[in-house]
């Protein structure tokens, strides 16, 4: 929650050097990790 207060801030102030494309991708990140981890929980490789 740090990352995105300091994030948030940044884009407040007009700060933000980041486009609209990574905040995109900084959005999807953790859906991205938890679907990786449903797949491995659900198909069993290990």
């Amino acid at each position: 929650h740090h990352a995105c207060g300091v994030l948030l801030r940044k884009l407040a102030n007009g700060q933000s050097q980041r486009s609209h494309v990574w905040f995109r991708w900084f959005n999807e990140a953790p859906v991205v990790l938890l679907l990786i981890a449903v797949v491995l929980v659900v198909v069993k490789p290990f």
